[in-house]
């Protein structure tokens, strides 16, 4: 077997692991409960708001607010990923499993699946009761909100956007001693997700499929190398004994 092939059950070993672990962090359940229920509302109310406007406008600010759910999939999952290997070393359940012959790859996919399908799972969750409380408020989801683009944007491209947040704090975490250090450096991973957005906020293009594609095609391969280097720079004997 190559070495970077990945044992379904040893991944949701892993997996399975990160969500008891996760469930047990009182923050970290805060801050992923919290997360999208405030986003959700946040948008509710500026489609309260515009809720007398013409249909035109009513489309415009509901495009607008659909960009919140194109961060939800990149911000929730941080406080977990944050935690995933300084946190357990902290509290002393990391060692146990750096002993077993779980490989570096597969550790790092277990414990990367692990913020992100959470992550997923709520903020298309909220996509959904969004919608659901937009057109109750205005009778109707207006002509032009739920185009293609903007779909893909939320349900194909950000699911690639979360895994390299990921990704990236899982390095920072592997390579720091202090959780709260890592979940401070790891807003860094939420950069690629800025570009659409001050690119669509400053008009300066509309999110289409043409968009779409060019981001996917920097962000996909960003993963690849991301998690590469993630795997690279993960030494589980120098964490033993750098950290105690």
């Amino acid at each position: 077997m190559s070495s970077w092939e990945v044992p379904v059950h040893r991944v949701k070993a892993i997996l399975l692991k990160e969500w008891a672990e996760a469930v047990r962090i009182k923050m970290v359940l805060f801050s992923v409960a919290f997360l999208p229920l405030f986003m959700t509302g946040f948008a509710a109310y500026l489609v309260w708001q515009g809720r007398a406007l013409p249909e035109e406008a009513q489309a415009a600010l509901l495009n607008t607010s659909l960009l919140y759910f194109f961060i939800l999939p990149v911000v929730i999952p941080l406080s977990i990923a944050a935690y995933s290997i300084v946190g357990e070393k902290e509290q002393g359940t990391l060692e146990p499993l750096l002993a077993t012959p779980v490989r570096d790859w597969e550790l790092f996919f277990g414990k990367a699946l692990g913020p992100v399908i959470p992550g997923l799972v709520l903020s298309w969750g909220a996509f959904g009761l969004f919608l659901l409380a937009a057109r109750v408020m205005l009778g109707k989801i207006p002509t032009g909100v739920l185009s293609l683009p903007w779909l893909l944007s939320i349900f194909a491209l950000a699911p690639f956007l979360a895994l390299f947040a990921v990704f990236v704090t899982m390095i920072v975490s592997s390579r720091t001693t202090d959780v709260r250090a890592a979940y401070q450096f790891s807003s860094l991973a939420v950069l690629p997700v800025l570009i659409p957005l001050l690119v669509y906020i400053g008009r300066l293009t509309a999110v289409n499929l043409a968009f779409v594609g060019i981001e996917a095609g920097i962000v996909i391969p960003l993963d690849v190398a991301t998690l590469y280097i993630a795997v690279k720079l993960f030494r589980r004997e120098e964490i033993l004994t750098r950290w105690r």
